[in-house]
């Protein structure tokens, strides 16, 4: 069984990139493989806006993302810097700024590069999106 863990670089409006991404991590998980984390990184943490309206007629980008870190038991880790960067805010970057507004929730969590790195030493392979 190998250990992939996926970079997520691209914006949430670059929909076929987003599939590809989305579907490259089920075939992982379903071909009995380890998603040890998907990360989402500058213009990638757009992914993780709770706030995200997508007409019901298209790709449901964000609970799809859910769905997976649900189904494979993977952590949707997002750069705390790049997110806040961009105005994604967890309860305590939001309670920081004194602002009410939580775009990131869970199961999306901020994380420092460094973590993400760590992780990547337990990883056989490293994808990006």
């Amino acid at each position: 069984m190998a250990r992939y863990s996926i970079l997520i670089t691209h914006s949430p409006g670059e929909i076929s990139h987003t599939i590809a991404a989305q579907r490259f991590a089920r075939q992982v998980a379903g071909a009995g493989h380890m998603l040890s984390n998907i990360f989402f990184y500058g213009n990638g943490t757009y992914h993780a806006n709770a706030f995200m309206q997508i007409p019901s007629d298209e790709h449901q980008s964000y609970s799809e993302w859910c769905d997976i870190s649900r189904d494979a038991r993977c952590p949707l880790m997002v750069c705390v810097t790049a997110a806040v960067k961009r105005g994604l805010l967890c309860a305590t970057e939001a309670q920081d700024a004194g602002v009410t507004a939580v775009t990131l929730q869970a199961p999306f969590e901020q994380v420092g590069l460094g973590e993400f790195f760590t992780q990547l030493h337990d990883c056989d392979h490293l994808v990006q999106f």
